[in-house]
């Protein structure tokens, strides 16, 4: 075939990919949770840390800062190459839109490089973004002489992360277990791989799982293009084994990848009559029976928390990780007096409280208002509150069973002392904590009409909170005044020191913060006001 009569066609495949790709990326501006955790997560840590360690710099007198750009821009790159592609792709399949386009004249190969290459647009904004804040914000130096080798790692980087994003959404047969390994995977890794945690010494069996995988290699060999001085900036060493996992991902995703859909439907009906409060506990209550109407919703909003696996992480795997790995890297570091991991068994509980009432509780609530169910809900005789009170006592719940978790973590392991005297006041800081952060999560559910940007609101509310609230703490070293000011205000902060004084094993008496628990209940009745004020959004 002539050259001349090739031209037309690749002319044609090159305008669906350009079409598809845009369409790819149009999809994820419009995703607030994936843009948050893929832009304004890493930021917000840039951001964060950046201003806590000041203008800190290393013996040869380069600002600390300029080492923190690459790592962020390391996490933030594998959440749109990682995590966005497995995820994409996995929903596309089990929605059909991959078989559909398998019978259109678009070549299956196309179909495929323009999620690459969203990927690729996507990540690459989010390392322009970064640096861009860097450079105006922090004075980090742009490396001019390893821009051309930095460019080679972010292809190299990008391309790794998109053969395994591919592999593992080939080797998950469901659209929740794509996105909780995608996630989890990548969010423990960050700890092991030089992201979160830069040059830390951690013990053998994590610092060898690091060294195999390679996230660790994408950070160094990036880090090595910011470092400032001569020399190309290339690390062979780190990119082959990029290039060696990239070989592997794609075998492994030309192995089991499939378009046709894996999840079987269920039986529609019989779920739905067993799972929709609407369609339970229609009679309506009568003198004995409203305590089996607000069982019957704590259940249905349990069940609803089992079936999302990444909530479930997030609010009780993530912090008990979180206990187990810091102490062990970061050793007889003390944190305000305490050891690391009696402090951090405080500051995680505070953590899974809020987010579990913060966010995933109105996530649920929100969801059942975008199907409707909340909608047929005011059709029956079941009362709107026993619905808000299932979800609330579930939040509750999740909980006391994340704060017991970190309670066996710490102390069957770690040292972690509670006063069993104590108690009482610890029990009323999770209770007080959860039912604030639920009347908060109301409100902000009622101030929002768009249910997709709800986790992404929460979410980027209660993070850079637990950064400025000493959650998540970056050293020993008091904060910025205006950031200690920030914290005062909010009630995460006032729910920590509440948890922190019912768990000191220096302190003698009952445990109870009142002045702190008063902020807290305050905010609490504050939350619950805006949510019956705006209760007709809610529905």
């Amino acid at each position: 075939m002539s050259v001349e009569t090739l031209d037309p066609v690749r002319g044609e495949e090159r305008s669906r990919l350009a079409a598809l790709t845009g369409h790819a990326v149009r999809g994820f501006l419009r995703n607030p949770l994936a843009a948050f955790f893929t832009l304004a997560f890493p930021l917000a840590f840039l951001v964060i840390v950046s201003t806590i360690i000041g203008g800190q710099t290393t013996e040869d007198g380069v600002p600390i800062v300029q080492f923190l750009v690459a790592p962020f821009a390391v996490f933030g790159v594998a959440q749109a190459s990682f995590v966005l592609v497995a995820t994409d792709t996995a929903v596309l399949r089990e929605r059909g839109v991959l078989l559909r386009l398998r019978a259109t004249p678009v070549p299956r190969h196309i179909v495929l490089a323009a999620r690459v290459g969203a990927s690729a647009v996507v990540a690459g904004l989010t390392v322009l973004v970064l640096t861009v804040v860097g450079v105006l914000a922090y004075g980090v130096q742009v490396v001019w002489n390893k821009v051309p080798a930095a460019l080679v790692t972010l292809l190299v980087g990008i391309a790794c992360c998109t053969a395994l994003g591919l592999a593992l959404a080939a080797w998950s047969r469901t659209v929740t277990a794509t996105q909780a390994l995608a996630q989890g995977l990548l969010i423990s890794l960050a700890f092991i791989s030089d992201v979160f945690i830069v040059g830390a010494d951690l013990p053998r069996p994590l610092a060898w799982a690091g060294s195999v995988l390679p996230l660790k290699h994408f950070a160094g060999a990036l880090a090595e293009t910011f470092e400032p001085g001569g020399g190309l900036g290339l690390s062979p060493g780190h990119l082959a084994v990029l290039l060696g996992w990239t070989v592997a991902g794609v075998l492994l995703a030309r192995m089991r990848f499939g378009w046709e859909p894996r999840e079987r439907a269920a039986a529609g009906s019989a779920t739905a009559a067993t799972t929709d409060p609407v369609r339970r506990n229609l009679s309506p209550p009568k003198e004995g029976a409203r305590r089996s109407s607000l069982r019957g919703q704590i259940s249905y909003a349990l069940l609803g928390l089992r079936r999302d696996v990444l909530s479930v992480f997030f609010a009780i795997v993530f912090p008990a990780l979180l206990l187990a790995l810091f102490p062990t890297v970061f050793g007889d570091v003390r944190v305000h007096g305490l050891t690391m991991a009696q402090y951090l068994f405080a500051g995680l509980a505070a953590y899974t409280v809020a987010v579990t009432a913060f966010v995933d509780m109105p996530e649920g609530v929100v969801g059942a208002r975008s199907a409707g169910v909340l909608k047929r809900l005011l059709g029956t005789p079941l009362p709107f509150r026993w619905y808000v009170a299932g979800r609330v006592c579930a939040a509750l719940i999740v909980g006391v069973l994340g704060v017991a978790v970190l309670a066996v973590v710490g102390i069957g392991f770690l040292d972690v002392r509670v006063d069993p005297v104590r108690l009482p006041a610890v029990v009323v800081a999770v209770v007080l904590g959860s039912l604030c952060f639920s009347a908060l999560g109301l409100a902000v559910a009622a101030l929002l009409p768009a249910a997709r940007s709800l986790v992404a609101v929460t979410l980027g509310i209660l993070l850079p909170l637990c950064f400025v609230s000493e959650i998540f703490v970056v050293g020993d070293r008091p904060l910025p005044g205006a950031l200690t000011a920030v914290a005062d205000v909010f009630p995460l902060r006032h729910l920590l020191q509440a948890l922190l004084t019912a768990t000191r094993p220096d302190v003698t008496g009952a445990g109870f913060a009142w002045s702190h628990l008063a902020v807290v209940a305050a905010w609490a009745g504050l939350g619950l006001v805006v949510a019956r004020l705006r209760r007709s959004n809610l529905v």
